[in-house]
């Protein structure tokens, strides 16, 4: 019962006698519709007709324009549906297109053009055959927005009440309907008649560029056209087109009106590029940068500087005053050909990588002769900035150092927006009583005036400059090489980001540093400013302190290196663990032990003796120097001692202390016991002499080692050890060796 109420309201007030009443009903449509879905939409026919009977009455242009938007967003909603389509849209659309032509014709509000121009635009596409019959009232009406001239010289009664309302934003959205108009073909010939319309702009800009241009004999040399030819008589006459023109274009005249007429041209070519078509096209890029290289190889020449870029061919038929209105008006055309430049590259994508070498030469070219302009200097950086992001790591040397007064300018053009009011300069007297004197120079006596005034900012009227510069910045650091900068260069980078800080322009300077000119010593970085002017920035903590581990990446081999590398440190720790644990028990048996066990008390000797077993030894080594004892079996019986190993076989030339011995472990001290036994049964049995005077002799036992006990030798009398010290070079170290008795030993 709400819901039907509300409806019946709104129905009421669509037919109000009064202008307030009938704009709340608009409103109220325009959000009912929109938020109610299907339901509501079904039942949208009376408020359909409702609204279009609002264009025909006198209402004032703003209730016609939101009437206009209510029903565009009506037809846009029941494209969706399609029985609402063939119930709403077929039978209202005609009516609303026809009423739209006859406002636009008749208004003189430029906002109430907008909005038609605004529906067509979206409507033209999604019903090309409804518009199909009204192309002969719609072209004509798009022939006077398309390439408006304001200062034509040929003033007709029909344009006056037109051209007053026209707006840049108005011939942008004549553009949009123009180019799509080709969609409105039969079915199949959409694509054809697309490319014959594009042929047709570019055949037209040359046309009109022949007027304009015929101040100055050009170079450049057509591949598909040939060049106009001049007579010998001087041309008083004003520079203008009578003739009928491309898509029923209006007559011009005058200089300043034939460059607005190549301008328009030139935005109606980009638009070209730019929209999307209903099916695949043919598109002659070839075409395209013929027309583009002949618009920018014409520069405004310096004067004063002799160069070869600024030498110009006069035509002495042309008058001096058009000469210099020419140079005065080409930094716009120039601009609206980087512009079909840069839609190429957008469009195109790929497909024309193989140009932005030749294409960023063009646009330095330009901007060498007019950097002063700042539309000129806006749209290069835009231009280059799109281009870098293209192929700038492809690019050769040369091509980067002809680039090198934009990127200058680029920093100038930051710095200048940025650091309005500047400090003044100190005098030398200032200077010297601040402690800061310097040698002194010859300078401009006006320095001396101090002055309170701040800096001008000459770019302040001009946001696109300086949003392109920001814009490029980046792009420098992050798609060009970074050994193709120099020193100077680099720093006026880096400072320039820093004192603007643009946290893009910082990052992309530390991820590509410059490299180092010194071996072994890496340039400097402004990562530490980065830090401290975005402390909480998440991109520079992952920079300053990444948490993701080292993955490598590489084939089978490396991996199993590492497999086998990890198996063997797990061996080792596990080696290590068992010593820790097993410390107390194996401190004894270390070889760097061995005389604190000499030192030992009898019973700790004994108790060791019986809890620790040696490997039985087969054999005596025969050429240890262990000392002989006549009464061993007496000492044998007041004292024991645990016999250890001899780690290495030394001569008696080269011997080594036992405490400085590596501690080994137990895995690694049993290998070492195996060896060094096999070594003294090795040397056994290839001795066969009886030892030599002076020589140690080996103590062997008068008991049979058991399966529990080692063999342990007699230890020599205090006297003999004394003599022998008295003999020896040993002072300190005393050999000892297994010892072990035989069968022969026991018989005997």
């Amino acid at each position: 019962m709400a819901v039907h109420k509300f409806r019946t309201l709104i129905t009421t007030l669509l037919q109000d006698r009064t202008v307030q009443g009938r704009w709340s009903a608009i409103v109220l449509v325009k959000a009912t519709v929109e938020v109610g879905g299907w339901e509501t939409l079904q039942k949208s026919l009376p408020w359909v007709r409702g609204l279009l009977g609002f264009l025909n009455k006198p209402d004032p242009p703003s209730s016609k324009k939101l009437c206009i938007i209510t029903l565009t967003r009506i037809f846009l909603l029941t494209r969706a549906y399609p029985t609402l389509v063939r119930e709403i849209t077929t039978p209202s659309l005609p009516a609303f297109v026809q009423a739209a032509l006859h406002m636009a014709v008749s208004t003189t509000s430029s906002t109430l053009l907008q909005a038609i121009l605004e529906s067509f635009n979206e409507l033209l596409p999604r019903h090309p055959t409804m518009f199909r019959s009204y192309l002969k009232q719609l072209q004509p009406l798009l022939a006077r927005l398309i390439a408006p001239t304001p200062s034509n010289k040929i003033k007709t009664g029909q344009e006056l009440g037109l051209r007053a309302g026209i707006t840049s934003e108005i011939a942008s959205a004549a553009r949009q309907i123009y180019v799509q108009i080709p969609s409105c073909a039969p079915k199949g010939g959409s694509s054809e008649e697309w490319a014959k319309s594009v042929k047709s702009t570019v055949y037209h800009v040359h046309q009109t560029a022949d007027k304009v241009f015929r101040a100055i004999l050009e170079d450049w040399q057509s591949s598909t056209r040939e060049a106009p030819a001049t007579n010998g008589h001087t041309l008083d006459d004003e520079v203008q087109d009578l003739e009928p023109g491309h898509a029923g274009l209006p007559l011009w005249s005058g200089i300043f009106a034939g460059s607005e007429r190549l301008t328009g041209l030139l935005r109606i070519l980009k638009q070209y590029i730019e929209s999307p078509t209903a099916s695949s096209v043919y598109f002659n890029i070839g075409m395209i940068m013929d027309l583009i290289t002949r618009m920018l190889s014409l520069t405004i020449p310096a004067l004063g500087v002799k160069s070869f870029q600024n030498v110009a061919r006069l035509n002495n038929q042309v008058s001096k005053e058009e000469r210099e209105n020419l140079w005065l008006l080409l930094p716009d055309v120039h601009v609206a050909s980087i512009e079909v430049l840069s839609a190429l590259a957008h469009r195109s994508q790929a497909s024309t990588l193989a140009l932005d070498s030749s294409v960023i030469d063009q646009i330095v070219w330009v901007f060498g002769s007019e950097r002063d302009n700042r539309q000129i200097r806006t749209v290069c950086y835009s231009a280059v900035a799109t281009f870098l992001e293209r192929s700038g790591a492809t690019l050769h040397k040369t091509t980067i150092d002809s680039i090198v007064p934009l990127i200058r300018s680029c920093c100038d053009d930051i710095l200048s927006t940025d650091i309005v009011n500047s400090p003044a300069k100190q005098t030398p007297g200032q200077a010297k009583a601040n402690g800061n004197s310097q040698p002194q120079t010859t300078s401009n006596a006006d320095t001396f005036l101090s002055s309170s005034k701040p800096t001008a900012d000459f770019n302040a009227g001009f946001p696109g400059l300086k949003e392109a510069a920001y814009a490029l910045l980046p792009v420098l650091f992050t798609n060009i090489r970074a050994q193709y900068f120099s020193d100077s260069l680099r720093a006026q980078m880096d400072r320039t980001a820093i004192l603007i800080q643009q946290k893009d322009a910082m990052i992309a300077s530390v991820l590509n540093p410059p490299p180092s000119k010194k071996f072994g010593k890496p340039a400097a970085s402004i990562l530490p400013l980065m830090a401290r002017s975005f402390p909480q920035d998440p991109h520079v903590e992952g920079m300053l302190r990444p948490r993701m581990p080292v993955i490598r990446l590489g084939g089978l081999g490396l991996e199993m290196e590492g497999e086998v590398t990890m198996e063997n440190e797990d061996k080792e720790n596990q080696d290590e663990n068992e010593d820790l644990e097993n410390h107390g028990q194996l401190d004894t048996i270390f070889v760097g032990h061995e005389l604190n066990c000499l030192l030992d008390p009898p019973g700790h000797a004994k108790q060791l003796a019986e809890t620790h077993t040696v490997p039985e030894p087969t054999s005596v080594d025969l050429n240890s120097k262990a000392p002989v004892s006549s009464d061993s079996e007496g000492l044998t019986a007041q004292k024991s001692i645990v016999i250890v190993p001899e780690p290495v076989q030394f001569s008696d030339t080269s011997k080594r202390y036992l405490g400085d011995e590596a501690v080994l472990s137990p895995a690694k001290r049993e290998k070492s016991i195996e060896a060094e036994i096999a070594t003294t049964e090795a040397m056994h049995m290839a001795q066969s002499s009886p030892p030599v005077s002076g020589s140690f002799v080996p103590v062997v036992p008068n008991f049979l080692p058991s399966s529990t006990t080692s063999a342990i030798p007699e230890l020599p009398e205090a006297s003999e050890t004394i003599a022998r010290d008295a003999d020896s070079d040993e002072d300190d170290v005393v050999p000892l060796v297994f010892g072990q008795d035989t069968d022969d030993d026991e018989s005997d």
